[in-house]
């Protein structure tokens, strides 16, 4: 049996969840010796509904007075990379706008059989609904193994 996948692609967010994710992709990567994208995607107000778009990372943080949302985003990132430390892994940062699950999971389809892990926030059942779930939709509808971490 071959093992396939060339990536692991880590959502994060500023939640327990995410972070416990991290740390899991983190060791995992490590393990099989596949490079990571700690992916994040943000909503900021400057964009359409439904519209999903790669964000050049190097450009949020050099901009000054830019926008708000990206500059946390950056800073987000920039502490995932921070968190990965001395392990033996390759770690990109991506920054997507849109809807997070939306983007999350255009973001996998382009990817080359990549592994999208992602935290799940604990959030009841009614809220859950109301609301939706990041992860469960990423489960539902991504065209790639999905790991969630509780």
């Amino acid at each position: 049996m071959t093992f396939k996948h060339t990536s692991l692609l880590i959502a994060v967010d500023d939640s327990p969840s995410a972070g416990r994710a991290l740390d899991f992709g983190l060791d995992m990567a490590e393990t099989l010796r596949l490079p990571v994208r700690v992916v994040h995607a943000t909503r900021p107000a400057s964009m359409r509904p439904g519209e999903v778009r790669t964000i050049d990372l190097d450009r949020v943080q050099e901009a000054a007075g830019g926008i708000p949302e990206y500059e946390l985003a950056a800073a987000l990132l920039d502490r995932a990379i921070e968190r990965a430390g001395d392990r033996q892994v390759a770690v990109e940062p991506v920054l997507l706008g849109g809807d997070p699950a939306e983007a999350l999971i255009r973001y996998a389809a382009e990817c080359d059989r990549p592994i999208l892990v992602v935290g799940r926030r604990g959030r009841g059942k009614l809220q859950g609904l109301l609301m939706g779930s990041v992860s469960d939709k990423t489960v539902r509808l991504a065209q790639c193994p999905v790991i969630v971490v509780n």
